[in-house]
């Protein structure tokens, strides 16, 4: 987000943010599409959001005298399985339509692969729909992630599209050892403590809006899922009307009794890391 106001392009309006959280509200202006827009016009202002609300936890693990460890060439964490909503599906695949031929096809392959790898293990289904369970994580992303495949936008183990990165790579931050992040199922991972998924308030707004039911897709079957849902991906909405179910659906987020299968982000390991914390379902 922006603050102080920026200079908008035509077609735009100034809007003011502000959501609370434990830690104390955030503020801030963000540019929003005052025509007719589609999901993926949500995407940018969720990014901004969710990196507003890292910006602060991460200095309140810093005044408490921890450390993020994660940095540029450390890419354990890009094996496991990341979850998107709808939106962040739709815009993943502009983004690599947009890529030079070469790249878009090395990417195609990449997925390829992947999905190929996936339906040898028998995966896709419980990727789509997973089985929940009592376990702080998915059964499903612990197969995933002992495949270790790794996320077809890496390269020498750092986000080639890093700007770009969806909302569940970007809250994902730890204070432990990077040595452990190749290893997470046997160390006790510390998670930054993040209190807004805003993948899930961006699939909780596509639900509401379509009368379908919340999910979050697997970023490595983003191109199938897409595929099959053409017409959502063209659908437009007015854009400012848009932006305010969007920040509707940004409060009280995934209940512990996992009420909506497909909508609980438990796909990596990781404990809060800021004292007090309770246990966390990993977002990546």
């Amino acid at each position: 987000m922006s603050d102080p106001a920026p200079q908008l392009p035509a077609g735009m309006d100034l809007r003011t943010v502000e959501v609370p959280t434990p830690d104390g509200v955030v503020r801030g202006k963000v540019g929003v599409t005052s025509g007719p827009m589609g999901l993926t016009g949500l995407v940018r202002i969720a990014c901004e959001l969710t990196d507003a609300l890292v910006a602060r936890a991460n200095r309140l693990e810093e005044e408490a005298g921890r450390t993020i460890s994660c940095r540029a060439g450390c890419g354990a964490c890009c094996r496991h399985m990341v979850p998107v909503s709808a939106p962040e599906a739709f815009y993943l695949m502009d983004l690599v339509d947009c890529f030079e031929p070469a790249r878009r096809r090395a990417v195609i392959e990449r997925l390829d692969r992947i999905v190929g790898m996936l339906e040898e293990h028998s995966m896709i289904d419980e990727l789509l729909n997973p089985q929940h369970t009592d376990e702080p994580v998915l059964p499903i992303a612990r197969k995933y992630f002992r495949l270790q495949m790794a996320c077809p936008f890496l390269a020498d183990e750092s986000c080639s599209i890093h700007p770009h990165r969806p909302v569940a790579c970007r809250d994902y931050n730890v204070t432990s050892s990077t040595e452990w992040c190749s290893r997470p199922y046997e160390h006790d991972i510390a998670k930054v403590l993040m209190p807004l998924p805003l993948s899930v308030s961006l699939a909780r707004l596509t639900a509401a809006v379509t009368g379908d039911k919340p999910c979050l897709i697997p970023l490595t079957l983003v191109p199938r899922w897409v595929g099959a849902h053409g017409e959502l991906r063209t659908r437009r909405w007015p854009g400012l009307e848009l932006f305010d179910r969007f920040l509707a659906e940004v409060g009280p987020q995934v209940p512990s009794d996992r009420t909506d299968p497909g909508m609980v982000p438990g796909m990596a390991p990781g404990t809060a890391s800021r004292s007090g914390g309770s246990k966390r379902r990993g977002a990546r």
